[in-house]
């Protein structure tokens, strides 16, 4: 992950399936929440449903997603730290 990122800003929160019918892609969004309490949500209240913390999608305003458990797993470490900045485009 090479851009910080503010971690108040909104962002969109996508979980990624697929249908059980047909094998396209599903998205179904989650919520539109700050950042930090998106990485939360993923890290802690997904915890017990690995499939379900790799299928996360947080989508920033700027059109950037942030699609890599390890990315949203080092933004939650961030975000329990304290920091933060804005992202540099």
């Amino acid at each position: 992950m090479s851009a910080a990122y503010d971690l108040n800003e909104m962002v969109d929160l996508f979980a990624i399936s697929r249908s059980s019918r047909r094998s396209d892609l599903m998205t179904e969004k989650i919520a539109t929440l700050p950042l930090r309490e998106a990485v939360a949500l993923v890290i802690e209240d997904w915890a017990d449903d690995k499939f379900r913390q790799l299928s996360a999608v947080i989508q920033l305003p700027s059109g950037q997603s942030i699609r890599s458990l390890d990315d949203i797993r080092q933004l939650y470490e961030c975000a329990a730290g304290g920091g933060g900045t804005k992202r540099s485009d």
